[in-house]
């Protein structure tokens, strides 16, 4: 059996065709996702944004606005035209208190007057627009038209239009604190001497929380790598199927010559199926290190259990591979064929395809669950999602063990198959 184990190894490694889609496809693949996917977390990512900030009489008298301002900053403006650098502390990004996001906003550049800064916004694309106060000590928000083709495009704003947001809400929450205060002051003055209401104008209200509900941060785009290792581990049927035509002597002068051999049928199939099961999780290591390391990919950071979920992906792999092996009265291509066509077509509906057939497939899990319990690539697939997305391992081990039926069942299949496979003549 073992000589039988090496042998299909030598064979296994030495097939061009295989070697390609087990190995060079999955990692030509991945690296074509990470150019595709490869800015969505940026999208919602802070950057740094230039601004230009008019600093004339009404700018200089908004010491509020100045402070606001102030706490955004990645550097102190300094301005000669108010006469002191702009009121407050820096806030310290290094130790994360304040936001390092936050306080990584903006980058202020005063100009005299709004001409000038029309001017730059114009010339300058790099600065994003300019903001500007006025008599009441309010604050206006300019766009430089680029900055409006910047945020227009989907593909390269690369998180401009998140952090452009956050200064529109910023400016006006406090324009509209400001317009309460001075409606305030001119009607019920004396309310600014209780110490309750002056304390909550100050607080900021938060009606969100960040909670977490999954093991790990999740991203979208994970799922399609996922997708790509099921269907990795479905082309890897091709080492059984080939495996299994090897030792039928009505498709090969191999399986003529193996069939006259002392060593039985069973010890010859299983020394196969050992060495496909083998260089199938190999091929799935070598595609998941790839995704992980290169393109960045997490897994859930539990190494020992996503290997295991590897060697179980390539065992249900290999023993569909040997069934399609022992179906009779088809020729080699054909059985080839078959698991090749069958692979491409599964990975349909777990998602492989964009957009598309990724809400295809989250319809037929909540719509025809029973559809996505056969299918091996959509199992396969929430192997990884179990390992991602939750803290407990239940999930994982219903998913288990479904992969571990469907492998028995076809191994049982394939038995009877094979058991009753006579030649009449050779």
């Amino acid at each position: 059996m073992w000589s039988t184990f090496l042998n299909t190894m030598r064979v296994n490694l030495r097939e061009k065709s295989s070697l390609f889609w087990l190995f060079c496809f999955p990692i030509i693949l991945s690296t074509m996702f990470m150019g595709m996917f490869g800015n969505i977390g940026e999208v919602y990512e802070i950057h740094t944004m230039r601004f230009a900030v008019v600093a004339d009489a009404n700018f200089c008298k908004a010491t509020n606005a100045r402070q606001m301002l102030h706490a955004m900053q990645r550097d102190p403006l300094r301005n000669e035209g108010c006469g002191n650098a702009m009121e407050g502390t820096a806030p310290d990004t290094a130790s994360g208190q304040v936001g390092s996001e936050l306080g990584n906003l903006l980058e202020l550049q005063a100009v005299p007057n709004v001409k000038e800064a029309k001017g730059l916004i114009n010339a300058d694309h790099g600065v994003r627009g300019y903001i500007n106060a006025t008599e009441d000590g309010l604050l206006n928000l300019t766009i430089s038209r680029a900055s409006v083709a910047a945020v227009n495009d989907d593909t390269g704003n690369s998180g401009f239009s998140a952090s452009l947001n956050i200064l529109h809400g910023a400016v006006g929450m406090f324009n509209r604190r400001t317009i309460t205060v001075t409606e305030l002051l001119n009607t019920d003055p004396g309310v600014f001497r209780e110490a309750t209401f002056t304390k909550e104008m100050g607080d900021t209200p938060t009606f969100t929380k960040d909670v977490s509900l999954t093991h790990f941060k999740p991203t979208e785009s994970v799922r399609f790598y996922y997708a790509l290792l099921a269907m990795t581990a479905l082309m890897s049927m091709t080492f059984a199927t080939t495996t299994v035509c090897a030792t039928q002597a009505n498709l090969s002068t191999l399986g003529m010559r193996r069939s006259l051999a002392p060593l039985s049928r069973f010890n010859q199939l299983m020394g196969g199926f050992l060495a496909s099961w083998l260089c199938a999780s190999v091929s799935m290591v070598v595609a998941t290190l790839y995704i992980h390391f290169v393109c960045k990919v997490d897994f859930g950071g539990r190494w020992p259990v996503l290997v295991l979920a590897l060697l179980l992906a390539s065992l249900t792999a290999n023993a569909l591979g040997t069934l399609i092996g022992s179906l009779p009265k088809l020729t080699s291509g054909v059985k080839i064929g078959i698991t090749t066509a069958l692979s491409c077509v599964l990975s349909i509906f777990s998602g492989l395809y964009g957009t598309g057939a990724m809400n295809l497939s989250d319809w037929i899990q909540r719509n025809a669950p029973g559809f996505a319990i056969v299918n091996p690539t959509q199992q396969i697939t929430n192997l990884f999602y179990d390992l991602l997305y939750y803290d407990s391992y239940a999930p994982f081990l219903r998913t288990s063990g479904i992969l571990l039926a469907m492998t028995v069942l076809v191994l049982a299949l394939s038995t009877i198959f094979l058991r009753r496979q006579r030649y009449e003549h050779l």
